[in-house]
């Protein structure tokens, strides 16, 4: 890379949780592409397709309607996660 070209980029380091390294490899060998070029395509179709691909919700909960949405989520939890739940309550 010439001078000018590392002038006209930017380095950003990025941590991956364990295994995403290897996923993205996998996707860029099957695209032909570096792992670096296969991130900015990924970026860059996300980031254009942005805000257009988020749900489009006027309220996640009616309100007053609080109450019951929540023990509604909350009985449709398993065992487990009701407990763990409970737990962080206390």
């Amino acid at each position: 890379m010439t001078n000018n070209a590392t002038t006209r980029t930017e380095k950003f380091v990025v941590r991956f949780p364990c295994g995403m390294r290897n996923l993205v490899a996998e996707a860029a060998s099957h695209s032909h592409r570096s792992m670096n070029a296969e991130i900015i395509a990924r970026l860059e179709h996300s980031l254009n397709n942005w805000p257009q691909a988020l749900p489009h919700i006027t309220t996640a909960v009616p309100q007053g309607n609080e109450e019951t949405v929540l023990l509604e989520r909350f009985r449709q939890l398993p065992q487990s996660k009701q407990q763990a739940l409970l737990a962080l309550l206390d």
